[in-house]
């Protein structure tokens, strides 16, 4: 199966945005292995936790850089997992569906903790380990699925 991900042009207008400033920034110093870090990632030479630890190391100190880049991850992250989902539920159980973004927004708005959101994550996937195990792989590493 193939997912699409649909980005909205406003996205790629942000996208586009920070790559400029990136590439702006100190003299263009940081572009090149930044760009190399993105490339691994999509090369799959490396994880999602190893391209972000590296970003984060790249724009230590940069902290105008460090939010961009961790608000358009966020982005990106709910992309994805659009896409996936909307192959998944969209038709055939649309309440699930509309269920994981209500669970996101709980979270976003600060209404929900992160262990209450994975906690209804893990029970709106059930019979979906596959959409939850992605959906874990976001999390930071530190992150205790216990109590």
């Amino acid at each position: 199966m193939v997912i699409t991900i649909h980005i909205s042009p406003s996205l790629l207008r942000e996208v586009s945005d920070f790559v400029k400033l990136v590439r702006e920034y100190n003299n263009g110093a940081l572009y090149d292995p930044f760009n190399q870090i993105i490339q691994d990632y999509d090369q799959q030479r490396i994880d999602y936790y190893e391209a972000s630890s590296r970003v984060g190391e790249l724009f230590n100190g940069h902290i105008q850089l460090v939010e961009l880049y961790n608000g358009l991850n966020k982005e990106f992250i709910i992309n994805y997992y659009h896409a996936k989902l909307w192959d998944r539920f969209a038709i055939n159980d649309n309440q699930r569906y509309l269920n994981f973004f209500e669970i996101l927004r709980g979270y976003r708005s600060g209404q929900k903790s992160m262990k209450k959101m994975v906690e209804e994550l893990a029970i709106l996937f059930t019979g979906h380990m596959d959409l939850f195990l992605g959906f874990c792989e976001f999390l930071p590493r530190d992150f205790d699925f216990g109590e």
